[in-house]
């Protein structure tokens, strides 16, 4: 195998792994929002932990072990979803009715056609709704019709210097 090979075996992303707090609380949630499935989960274990699944894509979440140090999550880190783009915005309603905050839409700068909405996880992680729209003018409608929501102070899409570049 080589390097051009490579790209042939690899197919994807399998899952992502964090801690959070509370593991009902983090199931529920991603469980409302986005239809997680629940695969299995451990409660006898050290650090009791479980697997979720968004469509293809794992979430491996483990209970915070109390000797572990809380850090601060860097503003890169985030987990972004794509949903269909006839749905997107009926998606982001459906988000909001349960009571969460959401930035957005937002316009990708380097992927034209694609639309962004952001918003936090009960534990703060950062977490974005992706619609990649047919064309840019689609995706300007959109961004077009949500302009005056847009809740920009959340600083979820901009909210490092290295965005604004």
């Amino acid at each position: 195998m080589d390097d051009s090979s490579i790209q042939d075996a690899i197919t994807g992303i399998s899952h992502s792994g964090f801690y959070v707090d509370d593991l009902d609380r983090t199931a529920e949630f991603y469980t409302k929002v986005f239809g997680a499935r629940l695969a299995w989960r451990n409660d006898e274990s050290k650090n009791p932990l479980m697997k979720l699944y968004i469509g293809e894509f794992g979430l491996s979440i483990i209970k915070w072990p109390p000797d572990q140090p809380r850090i601060k999550i860097p503003h890169a880190i985030h987990w972004s979803y794509q949903v269909v783009p006839a749905k997107a915005e009926e998606t982001v309603e459906y988000i909001k009715s349960l009571g969460i905050k959401v930035e957005g839409p937002v316009g990708h700068r380097r992927e034209k056609g694609y639309v962004n909405w952001f918003f936090l996880d009960p534990d703060e992680y950062r977490v974005e709704v992706e619609a990649r729209y047919p064309t840019a003018e689609e995706a300007a409608e959109v961004l077009e019709r949500g302009k005056d929501n847009r809740n920009e102070e959340m600083g979820l899409y901009a909210g490092d210097k290295v965005l604004r570049t």
